[in-house]
């Protein structure tokens, strides 16, 4: 706590990370950002939820929806005041992932499979079964920015060089005389040219 303390961040807001031991942490995680899991233990207990994000270095994860918390929240300017309901992690142990079938849920194992890729070329990937079963659990999609790359850049490259590169010649400096003898340092000793 005192660390954050002597950064000027107030504890209250900014807690003090749980810490694991480097023995305990998880190596081979199985649950993505995305996944569908159901929760085994808690409160939440026999849910359904979509993980929102996961902490691999305190093994948890939080699932949308689930395992709510009350936060009271000071009044600052532009944000809204009061008690707020807020996410909180859930241990890995404690959720399963669905079986893509039957929606129940299930063991699972990780297996190297060899796949084709669009150019021809063989990748071996690990995918994740259901326990047991040739049954594929896939990975969801991501979710960055529902954008497509075309619309971040309306601006073709051509007209985006041609509109930045237009009218510049080298024959005259890209500042003023007068600005560059201004920026230039009057103590400087000059060598005189011979």
């Amino acid at each position: 706590m005192h660390r954050f303390k002597a950064q000027g961040i107030s504890s209250r807001h900014l807690s003090k990370p749980k810490w694991v031991n480097p023995k305990d942490k998880i190596t081979q995680w199985n649950i993505v950002r995305g996944d569908k899991v159901a929760i085994i233990a808690g409160k939440d207990k026999d849910t359904i939820g979509e993980i929102k994000s996961v902490n691999r270095q305190t093994n948890t994860v939080i699932v949308e929806g689930k395992k709510l918390a009350k936060k009271h929240v000071p009044q600052q300017p532009g944000a809204p005041e009061g008690i707020m309901r807020k996410e909180m992690p859930i241990h890995y142990s404690n959720v399963m992932l669905l079986h893509p079938d039957t929606q129940i849920p299930t063991r699972i194992e990780r297996r190297q499979v060899e796949k084709t890729l669009d150019d021809g070329r063989v990748a071996k990937r690990w995918t994740r079964f259901v326990q047991g079963t040739d049954v594929e659990i896939p990975k969801p999609s991501q979710k960055y920015d529902e954008r497509s790359g075309d619309e971040k850049f309306s601006t073709s490259p051509e007209n985006a060089i041609h509109e930045s590169f237009s009218g510049l010649s080298l024959d005259v400096p890209p500042l003023p005389e007068g600005l560059v003898k201004e920026l230039r340092n009057p103590y400087k000793k000059r060598v005189a040219s011979a």
